[in-house]
């Protein structure tokens, strides 16, 4: 970057000498008023590209003394700013080439003579007459037909100069300077770089009112897409007298273009890299058990996941991981069409990024948050006692003969709060949730609406607030949903299976990772972000953190959470297997049933782990999620090999300029 700095003040360096050189100030000076005229009519041609014929020029101006002659106005391209990840690797850059462009309303009106203007690209054999009547179709060529529409890109200077003088006679054609982007990390980062594209009819209107040129290339997906005002820059322009084919005889001046700022993501690669292979490994032990246990057929499994690592200090997301993934090569803007038609069919769906696009039922991942509701709301204490018999059998409010049993996965006889958690049994939590009364036993559970609100005060059914584009709300129901979604009333077996992250309720793991990170940070709702500083010409500007609130829950009550959490983390908690050798944590397993029954009646089930580490002062959230697995059984691993990367690579910037000073992240410190 710092080679592409040094050239940025070159040119401004060069501009300030052209500004100061009395000879061109004089020249232009001869000319001024009628430019100024001929700029002010042509005004919207100049903005698209136009070229302005100089006819009074020819007269008065000694520049534009041939008849014929016209100024022209040339973009100068910003070099688009660099993306890294947090230790400085680069992500995205830029490469110096040369493409081929086809003005529309530079062709000539007559069928004849376009006729011959196209074949005369078409002679040089680098662009099928297809790829030209395609291009001329675009939606882009009736808005502006002043705008260059790129044929063919990747030229290097020899090519060309060569192009130039076959095309010299085709003013339609235009070979121009295109920086081409060039993306590293295949697979690994490809949701979250994103990539630019050109733009399109639908986005016209909007780029043009922020004042783009419309064949821009732009952001179209990822922080690409997030970022695009700051990674863009500014355009620059020069004004030149052109022969009347368009080639340039002499320049009239310029004012520089000023290039985008460097974007550094708070991803460590080797971290995310860790985070994916872990990742894989876990969803390939899923699928064997939904085969060889479950005996489901392997065709109809998605082998998909992800998994979230999260700062709980500044909400900055140190891992994002997400299988299957793609190579954002696929989307260089210049592919026609069949890699992206090969990803937009594939039914694994590697264009979805599984931890904010997609919204599974959670399981008893989501037990933890009703906990801290039930202690908050006075339903429970760290002292309430419920016993689980291993079923709970709740009559029918209709009709007393009929009863409906609601089973937990194991009769784990007497709980208390921290046994309710620790042994995940879904009893107890039928009680705080929906209550119960039955037999003369009473007790008062939260019910649906106290249940949804505690939901979503933790974050769940809307948008996390994540810098990336697609980000899915989740669901959170309740009584005034269903009604108007279903069609029927909320009853008690509906508020039972919210309790233990069942039923109609939804959660991306982001939104998990959030939640998580609120109940280890003493309840500050994060922001989550990719992005962690920008490096400008000034020098780094951190991201700064963002809080999207407080959850209403007492200190004293979240810290009866995370003790529960503690013990299901230890060994004979169901959360043991997330747990890496020394780091002490807080853990929670997740099953959660879903889609159709198998040949034995049973559903298939997705895979969950949360948790938090270190315990005492904790650094990181972490969420595993798996379509088809057990959480203990193989989501917890997942999330014990990552932690086990996190606390032995040393995530921290390799210089200065590299990382969010507001917060130093990787370490707590001594």
């Amino acid at each position: 970057m710092g080679a592409t700095l040094a050239t940025g003040d070159r040119s401004r360096g060069a501009v300030e000498a052209v500004r100061v050189n009395h000879q061109r100030l004089l020249a232009l000076q001869a000319v001024g008023a009628l430019l100024l005229l001929v700029v002010a009519v042509q005004l919207v041609r100049l903005q698209l590209y136009g070229e302005v014929p100089a006819l009074a020029a020819s007269r008065n101006a000694p520049q534009a003394a041939v008849s014929g002659e016209f100024v022209r106005s040339i973009p100068v391209e910003p070099l688009r700013g660099l993306i890294t990840d947090r230790r400085g690797a680069i992500l995205a850059y830029n490469v110096a080439t040369f493409s081929l462009a086809l003005v529309p309303g530079d062709l000539p009106t007559d069928p004849a003579e376009r006729l011959v203007a196209i074949r005369s690209i078409e002679r040089i054999g680098l662009v099928p007459r297809s790829v030209i009547e395609e291009t001329l179709a675009q939606p882009l060529a009736e808005i502006d037909p002043l705008a260059p529409l790129t044929l063919r890109e990747g030229f290097d200077r020899e090519e060309a100069i060569a192009l130039r003088a076959a095309l010299a006679d085709v003013p339609a054609a235009r070979v121009r300077t295109a920086p081409r982007r060039v993306y590293g990390g295949g697979d690994l980062l490809a949701h979250m770089i994103g990539y630019v594209g050109p733009i399109t009819a639908e986005q016209a209107e909007a780029y043009l009112d922020a004042g783009y040129r419309l064949d821009a290339l732009v952001g179209r997906a990822g922080v690409e897409l997030s970022y695009e005002s700051e990674l863009r820059g500014e355009d620059g322009e020069r004004l030149v007298i052109a022969d009347p084919v368009g080639r340039e005889l002499r320049s009239l001046g310029a004012d520089p273009a000023h290039g985008g700022v460097d974007l550094v993501l708070s991803i460590d690669s080797e971290l995310q890299r860790a985070a994916t292979a872990a990742l894989a490994k876990g969803i390939e032990q899923g699928i064997d058990y939904a085969v060889n246990v479950e005996n489901r057929d392997p065709e109809e499994l998605a082998r998909s996941g992800a998994a979230v690592l999260l700062d709980v200090r500044s909400g900055e997301l140190l891992a994002l991981a997400t299988y299957p993934s793609y190579d954002v090569g696929a989307f260089a803007w210049h592919n026609r069409g069949e890699d992206i038609a090969a990803l937009l069919n594939d039914p694994t769906r590697p264009l979805v990024h599984r931890a904010y696009m997609e919204a599974p039922a959670p399981g008893s991942i989501f037990k933890p948050f009703v906990g801290a509701a039930a202690l908050q709301e006075g339903v429970a204490t760290p002292t309430t006692q419920i016993f689980s018999s291993g079923t709970l059998e709740i009559q029918s409010i209709y009709d007393p003969e009929v009863v409906y049993t609601f089973r937990d996965w194991a009769p784990h006889g007497l709980l208390d709060f921290y046994t309710g958690l620790t042994r995940s049994s879904d009893v107890y939590y039928y009680y705080l949730a929906g209550g119960y009364d039955q037999d003369g036993e009473v007790f008062e559970g939260l019910g649906v609406e106290r249940v949804a609100a505690y939901a979503r005060a933790f974050g769940f059914g809307a948008p996390t607030g994540l810098d990336l584009p697609g980000e899915s709300s989740g669901l959170v129901p309740d009584e005034a949903w269903k009604e108007e979604v279903i069609g029927e009333p909320w009853v008690l077996g509906d508020s039972y299976n919210m309790g233990i992250g069942q039923g109609f309720l939804e959660v991306t793991p982001l939104q998990m990772a959030v939640a998580t990170a609120a109940l280890a940070n003493g309840g500050d709702l994060l922001v989550p972000r990719v992005a962690s500083a920008m490096r400008t010409l000034d020098g780094m500007a951190p991201i700064e953190r963002q809080v999207a609130g407080v959850v209403p829950v007492d200190a004293r009550h979240l810290e009866v959470v995370r003790e529960a959490l503690r013990r299901a983390a230890d060994t004979g908690g169901t959360a043991w297997r997330g747990e890496p050798l020394d780091v002490e944590i807080g853990g929670k397993t997740g099953t959660a049933e879903f889609g159709r029954t198998n040949a034995e009646g049973l559903l298939a089930s997705h895979g969950w782990y949360i948790g938090f580490a270190p315990y005492d002062d904790p650094e990181v959230a972490i969420v595993v999620y798996l379509e088809y697995g057990v959480g203990a059984t193989h989501a917890g691993p997942v999330a014990k090999e990552i932690l086990t990367a996190y606390f032995n690579i040393d995530i921290s910037p390799e210089d200065e300029w590299y990382g969010t000073p507001a917060a130093t992240v990787g370490r707590a410190q001594p």
